[in-house]
């Protein structure tokens, strides 16, 4: 029974210290939040298809622009457009191929202003341009999919310049002559993006 007071003690005192630091820290990212922001990022990106890693091995870099706009309090629409590319070595005679991605995704998140950290979790749909250039043939197309991602932006003290540490997982399933194909995978990267 004691161990008990003592253990319902510490979490009021853990509460109360929450609740107070939120009180302390809550102006300062009131003062952080803007309308939008304009974001140029990198990272890394990992095809799941198994077909894909046979030719093209591991996965590759991923750059970007990301624009976001506040939609109510703490939710913000995005759209992010990015490039990827990579080259690999046909499975059997061993030939050259390229292979060229456009994804494109537009989705909604929620981002708790928290100080200088603002982490953030959404989700959302994506458009898949791509292109694959080998002796076999070249295939131009597209495909839809989803995504979830979440992160955090970190600002720097008062300025409205932020780091964006994120990671992200799409599906996106393509067809080609009758095979089913899984394009999305793992993307992680970091952005430096301006608030305005």
């Amino acid at each position: 029974m004691n161990k008990n007071r003592r253990s319902t003690k510490r979490r009021r005192g853990a509460l109360a210290a929450a609740i107070l630091l939120t009180a302390v820290l809550a102006p300062l990212s009131r003062a952080a939040v803007k309308q939008g922001t304009i974001e140029f990022m990198m990272g890394g990106y990992h095809v799941s298809e198994p077909r894909f890693t046979a030719v093209y091995k591991e996965g590759g870099a991923v750059r970007g622009l990301i624009l976001s706009s506040m939609l109510v309090r703490n939710f913000n629409f995005y759209l992010e457009i990015k490039y990827f590319q990579k080259t690999g070595l046909l499975t059997y005679t061993q030939e050259k191929s390229d292979f060229y991605l456009l994804p494109i995704s537009l989705g909604v998140r929620y981002i708790l202003p928290f100080g200088l950290l603002h982490p953030y979790a959404g989700a959302g749909g994506d458009f898949y341009l791509y292109y694959e250039k080998n002796p076999i043939g070249n295939v131009l197309n597209y495909t839809t999919g989803l995504h979830a991602l979440g992160g955090v932006y970190v600002q720097f003290g008062k300025l409205p310049i932020f780091l964006n540490l994120r990671v992200k997982l799409t599906t996106a399933r393509a067809e080609e002559q009758g095979k089913t194909l899984q394009l999305g995978g793992w993307e992680y990267g970091a952005g430096l993006a301006v608030s305005f």
